[in-house]
């Protein structure tokens, strides 16, 4: 009797450490079958979800530099652009701003087949992390990083243009306007007044003119500097006809009113700027009204683009082996 009851027990233990093997054999098959898809524990459950969107992230990648380069382009015409205002080559700047604005246009277009392409690669929408690698995701990630990017850059251009036509045509308004008041002189000097009265209407034309662009520019750009320009040059002028005028009135006498127009030309004369030192100043708070911060967001633009090319470029190329 005691001895079945002992061999009963026996059988029970077997039966239960059988049981507890079995269990643990479960779990441990259960623990080897629980890997997320996408990562290196099954990389076979994500090799066709890999394998489909690869080529197509590929493909991205290649628009993605095709539009880095677009954008590099149209910072170059608009680096070009500044030079040419500062130069006043007004010719040159119509036909650089008609490049960039081409350039512009191919930037929208490549931005916009770069988001199709986007769109196009398999397998990365809801539940993707049960179809591709990580490695896969994160590559898709950094390249939809850069969608918007480039979407102020035609705001930027045209406040751009806009600013770098104001600026040229100051600066050839301003040389114009001395070259006029010059020959006016050279005339004076000559005795031909009326023909040196002849060259200040001409100055006063185009001083009219430049101080109808700065009221333009007034409400987005500081033009103290610019102002006092012309108020200095408005006075030579004015101060110029006064006595030709005065010399025309006393029929080549040196009378009192001659003498007296002669000594305010002299002052507003010392008055006038020495050199074209002010003419960079004026430039300078021009571009500070557009010209600069436009230039600033196509670089920044180009800056994102190229860091993200730069992450593509590191996950294609793969882990960096220890040395």
């Amino acid at each position: 009797m005691v001895l079945d009851t002992l061999r009963s027990i026996l059988t029970r233990l077997a039966w239960l450490a059988l049981a507890t093997l079995i269990a643990l054999g479960g779990a441990g098959l259960v623990a080897s079958m629980d890997h997320l898809p996408g990562t290196a524990g099954r990389p076979e459950l994500t090799w066709s979800g890999d394998r489909a969107a690869t080529p197509a992230l590929e493909a991205a990648t290649l628009e993605l530099e095709r539009l880095a380069i677009d954008v590099e382009t149209l910072g170059t015409s608009a680096r070009l652009a500044l030079a040419q205002v500062v130069a006043g080559s007004l010719d040159g700047l119509n036909a650089t701003i008609a490049d960039g604005t081409l350039q512009l246009a191919a930037v929208t277009g490549q931005a916009q087949r770069l988001d199709s392409s986007l769109a196009a690669v398999p397998e990365v929408g809801e539940g993707a992390a049960y179809r591709v690698s990580a490695d896969v995701r994160d590559r898709y990630a950094e390249l939809t990083r850069v969608h918007g990017v480039t979407d102020g850059l035609e705001a930027d251009w045209t406040v751009f243009t806009g600013r770098a036509l104001d600026a040229a045509r100051l600066t050839g308004l301003l040389a114009d306007h001395d070259a006029r008041t010059a020959a006016a002189a050279r005339e004076g000097a000559a005795a031909h007044y009326a023909a040196a009265l002849e060259a200040l209407d001409g100055s006063d034309a185009v001083m009219a003119e430049a101080r109808a662009l700065r009221d333009r520019l007034a409400p987005t750009t500081d033009v103290t500097t610019l102002t006092e320009w012309l108020d200095r040059n408005a006075t030579y002028d004015a101060a110029l006809r006064t006595l030709y005028q005065s010399l025309i009135d006393a029929k080549g006498r040196v009378t009192a009113t001659v003498r007296k127009a002669f000594a305010a030309e002299q002052a507003a004369r010392e008055r006038l700027p020495g050199d074209n030192r002010g003419l960079v100043v004026i430039m300078a708070e021009v571009a500070q009204g557009g010209l600069n911060q436009a230039v600033i967001s196509i670089e920044e633009a180009r800056g994102e683009l190229e860091d993200a090319l730069a992450i593509q470029r590191r996950i294609e190329a793969g882990p960096e082996l220890p040395g």
